[in-house]
């Protein structure tokens, strides 16, 4: 405790030390050989009743302020649970615990209103299940309430940088129609892809890598070629990407 600021704050409050003890019923000279020296260590209950007489908060009183302490009240509360029996304390901790408790599930309450979960796919080729339940490869996710997203997925590689990073989440809905320039993902030779579609006037689809360095992994369905492409779900995104163009 700092004596000068104790010194300080009774000069302040004109009052006098005699009657500062005369107040909380303790001899003078405690107080006389407190306000003489700073860090001194002062019983725990004698400076809470100084600082309630005061009427000053207790890190006024310490060397060092620190944030977040206790206001004066909270002190007080501390020193009143310090002087109970083990049994009491007990109690006051199961009081505590259960409001706690109630506290948690009301922000718990809160928070589910505003967001809704959905299966997060560890790679795009686990969101291939029809259902989550068919595999174990996703974790729950949470998105606002209003999205229209109905799962999403951790995204591997950079063919779609730098629109979609490397491990970046993306969210998906399932069964939307895919306009050219759109992004989804689709099954193809077996293997699920997150690429830009386009299709031309002959009916040939094309799947493009927004990272054009990647223009490699490319795919080209033509339309002769008798094949059918699924889409999983298209890759909501907030802008829109320039096509590449075509040659």
């Amino acid at each position: 405790m700092r004596g000068s600021t104790l010194k300080k704050i009774l000069s302040e409050q004109g009052i006098s030390i005699s009657e500062l003890a005369r107040r909380l019923n303790v001899p003078s000279q405690t107080l006389y050989s407190m306000v003489k020296r700073d860090n001194q260590k002062v019983d725990f209950d004698l400076m809470m009743h100084i600082c309630a007489e005061l009427d000053v908060p207790v890190e006024r009183m310490c060397d060092t302020p620190l944030p977040n302490m206790p206001d004066l009240r909270e002190w007080q509360l501390i020193g009143k649970y310090r002087r109970l029996a083990d049994h009491s304390k007990k109690l006051v901790d199961i009081i505590i615990d259960h409001e706690l408790e109630s506290i948690d599930m009301r922000e718990d309450t809160e928070q589910s209103e505003d967001t809704r979960i959905i299966p997060l796919y560890s790679t795009p080729a686990a969101a291939g299940y029809a259902s989550p339940a068919l595999g174990d490869d996703y974790e729950d996710y949470a998105v606002s309430s209003g999205s229209a997203a109905d799962f999403a997925v951790r995204i591997d590689g950079d063919s779609m940088e730098p629109y979609i990073d490397d491990g970046s989440i993306v969210l998906c809905k399932r069964g939307e129609i895919i306009h050219d320039g759109d992004v989804g993902l689709f099954f193809v030779d077996g293997d699920m892809k997150c690429k830009q579609y386009c299709q031309d006037y002959a009916g040939n689809v094309y799947l493009f890598s927004a990272n054009r360095n990647r223009a490699d992994a490319d795919v080209e369905i033509k339309a002769s070629s008798g094949l059918t492409l699924m889409c999983f779900g298209k890759v909501l995104l907030d802008k829109s990407i320039p096509l590449p163009e075509m040659r």
